[in-house]
């Protein structure tokens, strides 16, 4: 079971460096805004109504500075910043600063921190952050700084523009992109509402969210005034638009089923920062520790993988290479077209259901293993060698002819007869040889092995019988 923990600490004291408040004439009486339409939990346009967490900041600082606003709708973050750029709206009350934006706005102090973090669906891998993306697609929503900052920073990842986050959350669950990359808040909220129960938090996604008023230049007098009332705006009144507008949530993978479970959970305490640069010294130390759990994910996902591995191909028991991969390693074999000469050499322990019935299966089971230990030592280091199946073994001897398969079968002999297994019991072996001829099947080739095999049993066994075609 892996969980993985969605923390986030927001700085409302940061320090801010005041200016002279703007004499009351020089104040706008009323002013026309703009927000992202589709972006909860931090803002929206429901029903023609401005609401999520930056409604409520915005109705702290028209306030604090005496100023009616006025909501121009849009449809789009698109539209949005457009309006911006001509001066349709002279303020949008919560957007990261980037510098495409600095040529029509000016930016007051950040406000609000988050981190943004990738989503994919929960077969992938954990990635950790960008420099693992490789050639998976990346959806991101068209005109947020995230997609300026991946075609600045990473243009060799391939990206697929979404209109909104809630978008391009879908395009990952319905497997038109590997991945998205948004804010944890509002990627925490559309997986909730919309029940993507099959995504799961992949790693970090670049730089955090450092949220800021922004104003168009003809409007850039109010700046100083704007400042000094999001300093005014209390902890307890940051901690209650926060409280009222998310949920901090888990999320768990458990079973191999993701669950994300819907609960309410109180913040019941957070530290009081009065300084810029301790709350900076705290969040890096919550981040380290969130990339620290990512990459013991990560860790322990590769040894899974690497587990599953080793066990497709081996006999969990004797820990050589099984029947699946006996049969795919011929398969390779057999696409060589410089491929020499083999050979294929099948044994058999005899009398081994007797071992059984006398001794257990605990016994039988450690003489397999102690067989398994004998043919290791004797056979070459190209040759394979594998657990067909109960007390039955394969060995494919390459660049080998039939009379290095039988030097090879006498030298097995030769040791088991100075090896004592458990309870100080003495194992002989039948064998039945046979060579690959040219353009000959490999199954063909089996059979006549098996039947060699089953000759040396008939004819009183712990004896090699090559094949008669051989």
């Amino acid at each position: 079971m892996s969980v993985v923990f969605a923390i986030l600490f927001v700085c409302p004291t940061a320090v801010v460096k005041v200016q002279a408040k703007p004499d009351a004439e020089e104040l706008p009486k009323k002013l026309r805004y703009c927000v992202d339409p589709k972006w909860m939990p931090y803002e929206a346009i429901e029903n023609g109504q401005h609401v999520g967490m930056s409604s409520e900041y915005l109705a702290l600082i028209a306030q604090q500075l005496g100023i009616a606003l006025e909501l121009e709708p849009t449809s789009s973050w698109r539209e949005t910043l457009k309006k911006l750029e001509r001066g349709d709206c002279q303020l949008s009350p919560m957007l990261n600063r980037t510098e495409e934006r600095n040529q029509y706005l000016t930016f007051s102090q950040v406000y609000f921190y988050a981190p943004n973090v990738m989503v994919a669906r929960k077969d992938q891998p954990f990635l950790q952050n960008f420099e693992h993306v490789g050639p998976r697609v990346m959806a991101v929503a068209a005109g947020y700084r995230l997609h300026e900052y991946l075609r600045n920073h990473y243009p060799q990842i391939k990206t697929l523009a979404v209109s909104t986050e809630r978008d391009g959350l879908q395009a990952v669950a319905d497997g038109r992109a590997d991945l998205f990359v948004g804010s944890l808040y509002s990627i925490n909220a559309y997986i909730q509402q919309d029940s993507l129960h099959d995504l799961k938090i992949s790693g970090w996604g670049g730089p955090q969210d450092e949220l800021r008023i922004g104003l168009t230049h003809d409007v850039a007098n109010l700046l100083p005034a704007v400042n000094q009332a999001l300093l005014a705006i209390s902890e307890e009144q940051h901690l209650q638009i926060q409280n009222h507008w998310n949920n901090l949530r888990i999320v768990e993978n458990s079973n191999r089923r993701l669950a994300w479970q819907i609960g309410l959970v109180t913040l019941t305490a957070i530290l009081i920062l009065t300084l810029w640069n301790l709350w900076i010294r705290r969040y890096s130390l919550k981040l380290a520790e969130q990339n620290q759990q990512l990459e013991t994910l990560r860790h322990e996902l590769e040894e899974k993988n690497a587990e599953l591995t080793y066990l497709s191909s081996h006999d969990p028991l004797t820990k050589l290479h099984n029947r699946h991969y006996f049969d795919h390693r011929v398969l390779q074999d057999n696409r060589n077209p410089e491929q020499l000469s083999r050979s294929l050499i099948l044994l058999d322990i005899d009398h081994f259901k007797n071992v059984n019935d006398t001794y257990g299966h605990h016994i039988g089971d450690s003489i397999l293993q102690e067989l398994a230990d004998v043919l290791r030592r004797c056979v070459r280091e190209n040759d394979l060698v594998a657990r067909w199946g109960g007390e039955e073994f394969i060995i494919l001897c390459h660049n080998a002819a039939l009379q290095d398969a039988v030097a090879l079968a006498r030298r097995i002999t030769d040791t088991l007869e100075e090896t004592r297994f458990s309870l100080d019991l003495a194992i002989s072996c039948s064998y039945g040889i046979a060579d690959l001829k040219a353009m000959e099947p490999m199954q063909q080739c089996f059979d006549r092995a098996d039947k060699a095999l089953y000759n040396a049993k008939a004819l009183g066994r712990n004896r090699i019988c090559i094949s008669e075609e051989s």
